[in-house]
């Protein structure tokens, strides 16, 4: 066989089925990762993040309130966004909204329960993450396990019945434009850019609020057990970290979860289109 050049980790995030990427995803990925910033400034972003995040958390416990500002928030996670953050990484960023939200709609509409709420956050700009929409994301998987979860309660059963014709109609992804127009200061990897946006992430929310988010990512298996169950694929229980709500932490290394969250999400994603286009 013919010598493969190095780093064969790039070639085979992008050729590995088992791990089902979309063409446009694995391309940002593959030019994200390669970026100097995940290398050399990534190390002491994570330092700085988990020990500021650390004394925040700390010091929110020790006070006899809790401040939060979610506009200042908003504010200043589009402009950092804007200046800071890669293209690439934007796109990658505003890509798992749109996916995340696609998800929902697809358990929602395919789980055979009566009213559960499709969200309608899709945003394809920066500007559209106003409106305190990285909290909102988060509670929009809550609210579908739970309404789900009620009204399967209710009806004595306990997961979706697997559906022969699916609805895979809502899991096209609009064209996105992460505010090229901007200059930008840096071009930050997506992986270092959670690390810096989680130190006012924790510092402008109370602690019930960033608890709550950060804990958000182990309801991925719920969602992938729901996905399991509508398309009778087994498939989607495999991208499962074994995470449980009966476990709340929130001093880990929240923005490594974070991405990783994402990645799921993105395997998830590309195997219902697969499934769509097999249908």
């Amino acid at each position: 066989m013919p010598a493969r050049a190095l780093p064969l980790h790039f070639e085979a995030l992008r050729a590995d089925p088992a791990m089902p990427l979309s063409g446009r995803t694995a391309e940002l990925l593959h030019k994200d990762l390669q970026r100097w910033t995940r290398r050399y400034v990534r190390p002491l972003a994570r330092l700085v993040s988990l020990t500021a995040v650390w004394a925040i958390v700390t010091l929110k416990r020790v006070l006899p309130f809790q401040f939060s500002s979610h506009s200042l928030l908003d504010w200043l996670s589009v402009r950092f966004l804007r200046h800071c953050v890669s293209r690439e990484g934007g796109e990658l960023l505003l890509r798992h909204f749109i996916v995340e939200t696609a998800l929902i709609r697809f358990v929602a509409r395919n789980s055979g329960l009566p009213d559960v709420p499709e969200p309608a956050l899709m945003p394809t700009t920066f500007t559209g993450l106003l409106g305190h929409s990285v909290i909102q994301h988060d509670i929009n998987m809550y609210r579908l396990i739970i309404d789900a979860g009620e009204k399967l309660r209710a009806s004595g059963g306990f997961r979706c019945d697997r559906r022969t014709s699916p609805d895979f109609s809502m899991l096209d992804v609009p064209v996105i434009t992460p505010d090229e127009k901007y200059f930008r200061l840096i071009n930050l990897d997506l992986g270092t850019a959670l690390y810096f946006m989680n130190i006012p992430f924790a510092l402008f929310t109370t602690e019930d609020v960033y608890e709550q988010a950060v804990n958000s990512f182990q309801l991925d298996e719920s969602l992938l057990a729901h996905l399991a169950d509508i398309t009778g694929d087994g498939a989607f229980r495999a991208w499962g970290t074994h995470q449980s709500l009966a476990w709340l932490e929130i001093n880990g290394d929240v923005p490594r979860a974070l991405f990783l969250h994402a990645v799921v999400h993105e395997y998830a994603h590309t195997h219902l289109c697969r499934l769509a286009r097999q249908s």
